[in-house]
């Protein structure tokens, strides 16, 4: 009896042994699978990742409104700009009124235009050279507030597409049709060169880049519009810029307001639609008619002021791009020239003339433009030779 218990025993003690056995030798493996939270940060994290490829979303446009959150003030501003309405379609109630039911005398050989809307527009008819059959006007380019001219887009078998400037324009100060400014007076070689200038390539594209914040050409149509200057034309898409100053206190800067904006990215920037010396011809750079009046960025990169300034004279050291610039007394543009021209002053240049008084009449004065309801004020600040 005493036999078969320790039989018995033994056979026990077999099973346990070889248990403990399997056990120890599957620790040992998952001991030797096991990653040490050192040995993890030790190692190439790529390891132990999926590879997906990540791109930034691009932004987006927000529009005007949405600035106004954080931005009351400059919206506020913007609002009573000639930024604020510098294109629209011609089914603009407002543009409508100025030219439905009018005629106008364009002379010849181009005639007379008579004005009629429908739902879609505006159209002009010339009956005299071509009966009733209307010429569709699409788009207005300018502001109630100084002058409006017409825009047509139409096909065109070599380029696909070319605009048609209209040839009458509306203006604030009469609220009368004149002649659109610059308008090309040669013989029409077209049935539509009666109704307007051509324009293609480029300038055609320029025209609707610079009166909009944002628009393409296809076709006969423009494409993606968002009409007049707004806030994102000069700062750009804002989607980023909202979402992050939604989400924090203090936002990083943007646009005009990061660290490598200096004077020559504002310059160019005004300059991309306010012309630069590179958009004009080395004969009227040279000459300077007083049309470049019309065109400050080039004034201003001759001036001996800026020039002299070393990188710190640029258009916003005068204008808050933001406000019009009729809204700003007369004296606090006259106190921008005293403050960098003060008397008794090694570091300053006075006027030995007249040190407090009449800096902007003598220095930039007023250049009145054949055909334009409104002067503009030439930016190439200099001494004056008595004619």
């Amino acid at each position: 009896m005493n036999r078969v218990w320790i039989l018995l025993f033994a056979g026990l003690l077999a099973i346990v042994i070889a248990m403990n056995a399997l056990q120890s030798r599957d620790a040992k493996r998952r001991d030797s699978e096991r990653i040490e939270p050192k040995a993890l940060l030790s190692t190439d994290p790529t390891r132990f990742l999926t590879t997906v490829e990540f791109t930034p979303a691009e932004p987006t446009y927000v529009g005007r409104e949405v600035c106004r959150e954080c931005h009351a003030e400059n919206f506020r501003l913007h609002g009573n700009h000639g930024h604020k309405s510098t294109f629209t379609t011609t089914d603009d109630p407002e543009i409508i009124e100025m030219f439905a039911g009018k005629s106008y005398d364009a002379g010849e050989p181009y005639g007379t235009y008579t004005y009629h809307a429908d739902e879609e527009g505006l159209f002009a008819r010339i009956p005299e050279k071509f009966g009733d059959q209307p010429f569709r006007l699409n788009y207005a380019l300018g502001s109630a507030d100084g002058a409006v001219t017409l825009l047509s887009l139409m096909p065109d078998a070599e380029l696909g597409t070319v605009a048609i400037e209209h040839r009458a324009s509306w203006f604030s100060d009469t609220g009368e049709l004149r002649p659109t400014p610059l308008e090309n007076t040669g013989p029409p070689k077209t049935p539509a060169d009666f109704f307007g200038l051509r324009h293609e390539g480029e300038v055609m594209h320029k025209c609707v880049y610079c009166h909009t914040t944002r628009g393409r050409i296809v076709d006969q149509k423009i494409v993606d519009l968002v009409p007049n200057v707004n806030c994102e034309k000069c700062h750009g898409p804002a989607s980023e810029h909202v979402r992050q100053a939604r989400a924090m206190r203090v936002p990083p800067k943007f646009s005009v307001g990061r660290d490598d904006w200096d004077t020559e990215s504002e310059i160019q920037l005004c300059g991309d639609c306010h012309r630069l010396p590179v958009t004009v011809s080395r004969t009227k750079l040279r000459e300077y008619p007083d049309e470049l009046s019309r065109f400050q960025p080039v004034g201003l990169l001759r001036s001996k002021c800026f020039v002299e300034s070393e990188g710190k004279l640029k258009c916003s050291t005068c204008h808050n791009p933001h406000e019009t610039v009729t809204a700003v007394p007369k004296e606090k543009h006259l106190q921008n020239c005293i403050d960098c021209h003060l008397e008794d002053s090694p570091q300053h240049v006075a006027c030995p003339v007249s040190p407090r008084e009449g800096c902007i009449d003598c220095h930039m004065p007023a250049i009145e433009l054949a055909g334009l309801s409104v002067s503009f004020h030439d930016h190439w600040i200099r001494v004056h030779q008595e004619e």
